[in-house]
């Protein structure tokens, strides 16, 4: 009688192992990291966040203009905060496909 007692432990510390693995945020389990034909394609701004809000990312250049891109939920960004040097693959419609930390 143990032994199916001891095979039911194992299944729910797998599950539960599982659960925990899946747990990871949506920035997280989308690494920034550009596509080739976002390298290509779109144009790149590199400079420091200055503001963050819900649908946007305020980055401002090392030549001291600001550039407000939008994100969303399919925008793959690494965790940023204000004060971060990044890079920010935007389309002409201001619209940021990536945005990464990038050490200075």
């Amino acid at each position: 009688m143990q032994t199916p007692l001891v095979v039911l432990l194992a299944l729910v510390m797998a599950l539960q192992l599982t659960a925990a693995g899946c747990a990871k945020n949506a920035s997280e389990r989308r690494a920034a990291s550009p596509t080739v034909s976002e390298r290509i394609s779109k144009e790149s701004i590199k400079g420091r966040v200055n503001d963050i809000g819900n649908k946007y990312v305020s980055i401002r250049s090392d030549d001291g203009e600001s550039r407000r891109v939008r994100v969303d939920d399919h925008t793959k960004m690494d965790q940023v905060a204000v004060g971060d040097q990044v890079k920010a693959y935007v389309s002409e419609d201001g619209y940021a496909s990536t945005i990464q930390r990038v050490v200075d």
